[in-house]
């Protein structure tokens, strides 16, 4: 499984519209081979950066997508809301933690690649 965030700055003004486009958009991607689970964030002390955060099968599903005319259809229905372009990071799984009664987390899964 990896990880993808991907980072948008929305210029001002236009973080409602950007909203309700996003939600509207990752609704046509729960189809989509490879495709986990998907979240949008908006930070907290900078209300225009939203945060996408996305689960996929493998880079492979991921890439597929990223570089599907589904998608550059999306990025161009978001373009005219965007201060700068958007940024990706993709991330693979090494370690998970989860919280535990004890003082101190301890790993619960490590993954090697």
């Amino acid at each position: 499984m990896i990880k993808v965030i991907i980072e948008r700055r929305i210029a001002e003004g236009l973080e409602a519209i950007y909203q309700e486009t996003i939600r509207n958009l990752m609704l046509q991607i729960t189809e989509r081979p490879g495709f986990l689970k998907g979240d949008a964030y908006r930070d907290v002390h900078h209300p225009n950066h939203f945060y996408v955060i996305s689960n996929w099968r493998s880079i492979e599903s991921w890439e597929h997508w990223q570089n599907s005319p589904e998608r550059q259809r999306m990025l161009s229905e978001l373009a005219p809301l965007l201060e700068q372009d958007e940024k990706c990071t993709v991330l693979a799984l090494k370690v998970s933690y989860e919280a535990k009664p004890s003082k101190f987390a301890r790993p619960t899964q490590t993954y090697t690649y």
